[in-house]
């Protein structure tokens, strides 16, 4: 079911109360680095088993291996499956997991295009599951106090919205699914959802005009992609995600009575992201702080709520493929340059948690 919660399985929780979460693919970055510890965390759910077609997984999460992807699925105390593979995989393995009962919380973008999305989310309705999309910005209480103050009117009403994420992937991640355009990759696609989440949050997905431009990688994704967006209402949000670019996280929320900015894992948040910068109209300056959290353990909490109908997943698969559509909008709008060499391309700087690599 794609309702908020799913008490509806067909299978009960565990008797310890705690939903018994797989992983598919646990040698990925965002499952080694943020996901698992956050599990571990979680007094709501607990590790139950985990596979890697990649290699070894990592202690202490290995003696929780089983030997393959159908193992995780097929296992009795496993509840729901979190599932942070390539792009172009998500679809099968939420085909699986719903055939087998198994709710799903699975990476984003949830899936390569909306059509495939709209398929994952009728198989999940069908089976009576929970599936939920993976981004867990909504969930960092630094980035959630931020757009709510912009819709409170603190600065005014908000006019436009500058967003930034830009990392590197160089030539020694040449297998990375990222450049792959049957996986699903591209720079776009891959934090696209990060830079567009706040205009969304407070405008809708529905600009009326959207331009764009994108220089092209040489396996046909997009190393980087800039785009202007304007809603009815005159609002503009100007975004920037990158593959190819020095690493930068930055939001600014500008509004007719001051600027709201986020500067340092404005998408990403975590422990370190306390900083909430306003600068009101007569150029005055200061810092509101906000006590920072852990955005997976969040996510996970949430989701283990869902799972058993003590509470609400707040983000349907509606506003998963609204997403969808906007990225597409923007990737058909945007005017091509020629492709970069990869022997021109920088060399990878992954320290953000949320970027997950292969193989899984």
């Amino acid at each position: 079911m794609n309702s908020p919660s799913a008490p509806g399985a067909d299978r009960a929780v565990g008797s310890s109360g705690q939903v018994g979460i797989g992983v598919l693919g646990a040698r990925s970055m965002v499952a080694r680095l943020a996901v698992l510890p956050a599990i571990d965390a979680s007094s709501r759910a607990h590790l139950v088993a985990a596979a890697s077609l990649g290699g070894t997984i990592p202690e202490p999460w290995d003696a929780k291996t089983v030997e393959s992807y159908e193992a995780v699925i097929d296992h009795p105390d496993v509840d729901a499956v979190y599932i942070p593979l390539p792009n172009g995989m998500h679809e099968e393995w939420v085909e699986r997991c719903a055939a087998a009962g198994k709710h799903v919380l699975c990476e984003k973008p949830l899936a390569p295009d909306p059509e495939t999305a709209r398929r994952m989310q009728q198989t999940a309705d069908q089976a009576g599951i929970l599936l939920a999309e993976a981004w867990m910005t909504p969930f960092d209480p630094r980035w959630a106090e931020v757009v709510r103050l912009a819709s409170s009117g603190l600065v005014g009403r908000i006019t436009e919205l500058r967003s930034t994420f830009t990392f590197t992937i160089g030539p020694e991640a040449a297998d990375n699914y990222r450049w792959d355009l049957a996986q699903g990759g591209g720079a776009l696609l891959d934090v696209g959802i990060y830079c567009l989440g706040p205009a969304v949050q407070l405008w809708g997905a529905d600009p009326v005009t959207v331009n764009a431009s994108t220089i092209s990688a040489a396996s046909g994704v997009d190393a980087s992609t800039a785009a202007t967006l304007t809603w009815p209402g005159g609002e503009v949000a100007s975004i920037n995600c990158s593959f190819v670019d020095d690493e930068e996280q930055r939001l600014e929320l500008v509004g007719t009575d001051g600027v709201l900015t986020l500067d340092g894992d404005a998408h990403t948040g975590g422990h370190r992201a306390s900083d909430i910068g306003l600068t009101t109209s007569d150029g005055t300056t200061s810092v509101i702080t906000v006590r920072p959290g852990d955005p997976y353990l969040a996510m996970i909490d949430a989701f283990a709520h869902a799972v058993v109908g003590t509470g609400t997943w707040d983000r349907p698969v509606d506003d998963s493929i609204a997403m969808l559509q906007l990225l597409n909008r923007i990737a058909d709008a945007a005017s091509v340059t020629d492709p970069i060499p990869s022997d021109q391309t920088r060399s990878a700087q992954l320290s953000t948690p949320q970027i997950n690599e292969t193989p899984t």
